[in-house]
């Protein structure tokens, strides 16, 4: 029920961003649509498809692997799309990049991001690092990371949050809402770790 709760807010919130970003008025206007795409609905169900909550529940584990590399795929294409749009936006009216904390905090977790999907072979696959690492450790560090970026990632959604364009097209009440969600959104993926990770990470 929670993460169903959580599900209707961050879709609620989705569609609140295409309403006052109106996606096509200009360039820029993709890059909260898309990133919000990317991080708090794509993202989101991706960590939670292992669990019982999850979309793919009662599926196959090689399903849900599957589920997840799907939904994984799309957070790349929309999370590239949404930081081209933004970085040529920029370009486009001569403005300097990386002036503020949510750029800064935004592109370290474009970096996490790629740099995690390029090693995700490894949990699909945990034998190629069977001589190093026990499988279970190989998909919990996996995990970690991939929840690390995830925490990075609603670090620059919420610093997003005090930009002069969301403040400016935002009412009050929605930058709350919206602060909340991305709190609970983190708390909820930071606590599902730790409960069937971490055990594993300090042994």
């Amino acid at each position: 029920m929670w993460h169903h709760t959580l599900r209707v807010g961050g879709l609620i919130f989705f569609i609140y961003i295409i309403i006052i970003a109106k996606p096509g008025s200009s360039l820029f206007s993709f890059h909260p649509v898309l990133m919000t795409f990317a991080f708090i609905l794509s993202m989101t169900e991706a960590l939670f498809i292992f669990s019982k909550n999850g979309l793919a529940s009662g599926s196959l584990y090689s399903t849900r692997i599957t589920m997840h590399w799907l939904v994984i795929s799309l957070v790349a294409v929309t999370h590239g799309l949404g930081y081209a749009a933004i970085y040529y936006n920029k370009i486009v009216n001569n403005k300097p990049h990386f002036i503020s904390w949510h750029g800064w905090i935004g592109l370290a977790a474009s970096i996490l991001f790629w740099i995690q999907l390029s090693l995700g072979i490894f949990a699909k696959y945990p034998k190629l690092l069977q001589r190093f690492l026990e499988a279970k450790k190989v998909k919990a560090s996996h995990a970690l990371y991939g929840m690390l970026i995830f925490l990075t990632g609603m670090s620059a959604m919420i610093l997003g949050l005090w930009s002069t364009w969301f403040a400016t097209n935002a009412s009050l009440i929605a930058f709350y809402l919206a602060l909340g969600l991305c709190l609970l959104l983190s708390g909820t993926i930071g606590l599902k770790f730790i409960k069937k990770h971490g055990p594993v990470l300090v042994k």
